[in-house]
């Protein structure tokens, strides 16, 4: 009972001696304290200290437990409320809320956005390859096998790549020892080497033979010169039943479904198979008594004589090449898509996202083109190769090539025909090499879409057998879309600049920002118009379907920010709301609504990457705007006001009914501990 009496009056005294409304400095902080604090404090103390006195806790601890409630709960309402945000975050919680005048009118933190942070120049080139070549480096190791048949004096070790990707060529050495007793007359002779791959098919790949006679004997007095061990480099590849067709693509007319095929190429599995001929000459010592010419009499002697010839005839066999094989297909990230047309005139490439497949491990490669890609225009690209001769080593090769760039029109028909192309060649691919090519998208009225390639195919020779031809292909992830105009132009937003640079908005001003809007207003009209009609022809496709929703309700955002910025006085607010309808929202729609046509022809790569354009925009979109707890703040404080009209007190102040429902509460908690 003396508890509850004492928390009693500390409740008195906790509300008594709150501090009044006005600004206070805290630690250099200044506070905006009013009576709205002084309720807040009041409920958690009062709440959280009689919680504490009901569990029988002593006064101090009740006390301390009321004081830090009271904190606690007004730093929750004041974090909630936005009371201590400084004045130009507007209290929403929004992470951004101004817009500078250079991103207003130029947009470079959406270029920022969407091209990602690779510009091109030779140096961010070069460190972009050297980037991918580490990811993909290859080492030397030793590799286990089997072996059958007969294999005499001699041992056999086998070393290859750790890593290999795709149809590349790769290296396999082989080291024999001689393994000889007795004799030193003995020796080893390997005739024939014979090394080939054979696929789960059964087919047999690539086979090479070595036919030079290796002969091993010990080193000892009698043969200085005698050799004990030898190596042989062989370059292999993995099973290609793709060659020709790669071959084809960059010496023939293209086919789509070729092209497509060798982008998904997956290697079979195969076994490594080496055969060994040849024989093992052995000879035997004996002692005996002969008649020494010289002095005519018979002495002890040791000689050697011929034994016996054993045949060398084994096989080794392994699947350690192949449980090294990666995948060839490889992607690097960059641009998707194609960026706003609103950026036609930047002109400085940017690293684009690619799929890339073939010999892997020999020849690498990345895409850089222009920022925009449109309808009846030409892009410019830049194609950085280089090959990998480091990734066969031991083995000393040189990587020759010839190459095709092209764009493929896709028609409405099913035929895909060539829109635009390079060919060409670099020659020795172990140095950096780039081709800068402009291809076009001539468009027509049975045109789709269209599709871009480069191809190459090269020689990797190692002076020893026939060179092994490899290929690659690089398919990077661009689409092009309608050279659309946006309907707040960039003389519409240079002009509501300059209505706004005195900081104020008069009420001519108001009246010419708002004949800009709704100008805009009647352009995206149109875009949106076009979007309802062609959403009829989405509904058998799902994906389509989803993404042109998607695009009419940011067009819808797009409507209702332009509405907000003709309603508001505050010039920072104008540029915001502006900036999201006219440079978000809008190009969001549009990179939607070009999704959707993409989904609907089945270029459904195509259509994610504009897909996620429109997804960065949204999220940029999200900075700007107030976080979901002022949003639902807002919403409960809707409800509170219409819970109060439905009682007639609308006009009384929440602080007063705050501080009635703390009274309330304190005189409550005293009458039931009295009763208690």
């Amino acid at each position: 009972m003396m508890n509850s009496k004492l928390f009693s009056i500390f409740c008195i005294f906790l509300i008594a001696t709150l501090p009044s409304a006005h600004a206070f400095s805290v630690l250099g902080h200044e506070l905006n304290a009013g009576w709205d604090d002084v309720a807040a404090l009041g409920v958690g103390g009062v709440a959280l200290g009689a919680v504490a006195v009901t569990a029988g806790a002593p006064v101090l601890v009740a006390a301390g437990i009321g004081i830090g409630g009271a904190i606690a709960v007004d730093y929750a309402y004041r974090w909630a409320t936005g009371k201590d945000v400084e004045e130009s975050a507007a209290v929403t919680g929004a992470v951004k809320t101004n817009v500078t005048d250079e991103e207003y009118v130029n947009g470079s933190y959406v270029y920022e956005e969407l091209a990602g942070y690779r510009q091109y120049s030779e140096e961010s080139a070069a460190k972009d390859i050297a980037e991918i070549k580490d990811k993909l480096e290859s080492g030397i190791g030793t590799y286990s096998f089997k072996t059958s048949g007969t294999l005499s004096d001699v041992s056999v070790s086998m070393k290859g790549p750790d890593k290999i990707y795709g149809f590349s060529a790769f290296p396999v050495q082989l080291k024999f020892d001689e393994a000889l007793t007795g004799s030193e007359s003995s020796y080893v002779k390997i005739e024939s080497v014979k090394i080939y791959l054979v696929d789960s098919d059964g087919v047999k790949w690539n086979e090479r033979t070595y036919s030079d006679d290796i002969k091993l004997q010990e080193e000892s007095n009698d043969y200085p010169d005698a050799i004990e061990e030898y190596i042989l480099n062989f370059t292999m590849k993995a099973p290609d039943p793709y060659i020709g067709k790669a071959k084809s693509q960059v010496t023939n007319a293209p086919n789509r479904e070729i092209l497509q095929e060798l982008i998904n190429a997956e290697v079979k599995e195969f076994e490594l198979v080496v055969e060994i001929d040849g024989y093992a000459k052995l000879y035997k010592e004996e002692s005996g008594y002969k008649l020494d010419p010289i002095t005519g009499l018979e002495v002890w002697k040791t000689w050697e004589e011929y034994d016996k010839t054993i045949t060398i005839d084994t096989k080794l066999t392994t699947l350690e090449a192949w449980d090294r094989i990666h995948n060839g297909v490889y992607y690097v990230d960059g641009a998707d898509g194609s960026l706003p047309t609103k950026f036609v005139n930047e002109v400085t490439p940017i690293a684009y996202s690619s799929y890339a497949n073939g010999a892997t491990s020999n020849i690498i490669g990345r895409c850089w083109a222009s920022p925009v890609h449109c309808y009846n225009s030409s892009a410019q690209y830049k194609f950085i190769l280089v090959g990998q001769p480091e990734n066969l080593e031991p083995v000393p090769v040189t990587i020759e090539d010839d190459y095709r760039a092209l764009v493929l029109k896709l028609r409405d028909d099913g035929v895909a025909t060539i829109a635009s192309e390079t060919p060409g060649n670099f020659h020795d691919m172990a140095v950096h090499n780039g081709v800068t090519t402009s291809l076009n998208y001539l468009k027509d009225d049975s045109t789709e879409a269209f599709e871009t390639y480069f191809i190459v195919i090269a020689d990797v020779d190692d002076d020893i057998d026939s060179a092994l031809p490899v290929w690659c292909i690089i398919q990077p992830r661009i689409s092009v879309i309608d050279n659309v105009k946006y309907s707040l132009s960039e003389e519409f937003k240079e002009e509501i600049l300059e209505l706004l640079s005195d900081g104020s908005i008069s009420d001519s001003d108001t009246e010419r920002i708002t004949e800009i809007i709704e100008i805009s207003e009647n352009s995206l009209k149109e875009k949106q118009y076009v979007a309802e009609i062609e959403s009829e022809k989405y509904d058998d496709n799902e994906k389509a379907r989803n993404a042109i929703s998607n695009a009419l309700e940011d067009y819808e955002k797009a409507f209702e920010y332009y509405e907000k910025a003709k309603n508001t006085d505050d010039p920072e607010e104008v540029k915001v709301y502006t900036y999201l309808a006219g440079d978000i929202y809008e190009p969001a729609g549009d990179y939607w609504k070009e999704a959707a046509e993409k989904y609907n022809l089945g270029l459904d790569d195509q259509g994610d990457a504009l897909a996620s354009n429109a997804e960065k925009l949204e999220s940029l979109a999200a900075e700007y705007e107030p976080s979901l707890w002022f949003t639902a703040g807002s919403t409960i404080s809707e409800w509170w006001d219409q819970f109060k009209s439905g009682f007639g007190i609308g006009d009384v102040p929440d602080t007063v009914l705050i501080i009635v429902v703390v009274i309330v509460l304190v005189c409550g908690a005293a009458i039931v501990i009295k009763v208690l």
